[in-house]
């Protein structure tokens, strides 16, 4: 494997918006529940961020089984970073799911403890009332555990990453054809090409070909691609379910890969979008807590009005779009930054001392 890239990995105002973006997006899918699978959008912009963000810092710092040098104890140092980002407000967020009290978490307990909830969706081919969301946090730290092995396998080679991409399609494919392709995308395999896109991505940074593929007009035509897509297949059934369970991962890598590519190159057209205006860059900064609480929040506010409300109708209109978003938008915006003040930051300014050294 090659040393690492001596490119620091400097803030992105770009990418902090399209967090922003991408939280919000999950947010109203949960919430106002669309025919329109939106929040997918969400998913596929996170996961790319992720494969882009995370191999940029493994190959940095030379955080890889085999890297020249102590890599070890750069490895321990990556794990022990990624664990004081993620942990303290997930677990904090799963304490407060406890006293609502949401029955899954009660009864299962070890399977949110430990990044298993992707595995007990799967398993329970269901969901759990203010949880489901939470199956993207265990597919992330699955990833976190294994993506220094799978680089160091791949190297900072085009081709491999690229096989690995293909490898996230074809592992649906062959899963879907042993066991059906219901809730497939749960399993860390099947996101591989949204990861893996991510990490090309980052190996391509100031390649010309690369640069070539950076267009406004190629992220639109594949965004595009995918809502039709979305559209023809998404509520089907038989093999229009079929087809849909198959492509639209694969699909949505593509399109974000295509708009992550575009805006790292062209900042100025995140400016345009408005992304970097500061209240979005707000959200950005704080989108974990958006992330974390947005699901228990509706069910809590679900309860209270089942609690006060005693009339149907009434509880009809008060768990409609517009009290739910003019009420429950400012107290997870109040909540967000809670977790952010008092969790996230502190825990940001320790991981901040635990550096990377002997760096090959």
């Amino acid at each position: 494997m090659q040393a690492a890239p001596s490119s620091p990995l400097t803030y992105r105002p770009e990418l902090s918006g399209l967090r922003a973006v991408a939280v919000g997006v999950v947010v109203l899918h949960h919430w106002l529940r669309p025919a329109f699978p939106l929040g997918e959008v969400g998913r596929s912009l996170f996961f790319v961020m992720s494969g882009y963000l995370v191999s940029g810092i493994i190959w940095k710092y030379g955080a890889w089984p085999g890297a020249p040098g102590a890599w070890r104890a750069r490895l321990g140092t990556f794990y022990l970073r990624r664990v004081l980002r993620i942990l303290p407000p997930y677990y904090l967020a799963l304490a407060g799911c406890a006293l609502l009290p949401l029955a899954a978490l009660r009864q299962h307990p070890a399977w949110f403890l430990l990044p298993g909830a992707n595995l007990f969706f799967y398993h329970l081919h269901g969901w759990a009332d203010g949880l489901g969301h939470y199956w993207t946090l265990a597919v992330d730290e699955q990833f976190y555990l294994l993506w220094p092995v799978v680089l160091a396998l791949t190297g900072r080679r085009l081709g491999p990453l690229l096989a690995l991409a293909a490898a996230g399609w074809l592992f649906r494919v062959a899963w879907a054809a042993a066991y059906g392709p219901a809730m497939v995308h749960l399993l860390l395999p099947a996101s591989f090409d949204l990861l893996s896109l991510g990490a090309v991505l980052r190996l391509g940074h100031h390649k010309p070909w690369l640069a070539r593929l950076s267009r406004g007009r190629y992220a639109a035509l594949a965004w595009a691609a995918w809502v039709g897509l979305a559209l023809a297949f998404s509520n089907g059934t038989g093999r229009n379910a079929i087809a849909w369970e198959l492509s639209y991962v694969s699909g949505g890598a593509v399109a974000a890969f295509l708009t992550l590519a575009w805006l790292l190159k062209a900042p100025a057209a995140a400016q345009q979008l408005g992304l970097a205006h500061p209240a979005v860059q707000w959200v950005g900064q704080r989108s974990y807590g958006f992330y974390l609480y947005h699901l228990p929040l509706l069910v809590a506010w679900q309860r209270l009005v089942y609690h006060l409300v005693p009339d149907a109708a009434g509880r009809q209109l008060w768990l409609s779009p517009v009290p739910v978003l003019l009420v429950l938008g400012p107290l997870l915006a109040l909540g967000a930054a809670a977790s952010w003040h008092f969790v996230e930051a502190p825990f940001e300014r320790l991981k901040g001392r635990f550096g990377y050294s002997g760096r090959g």
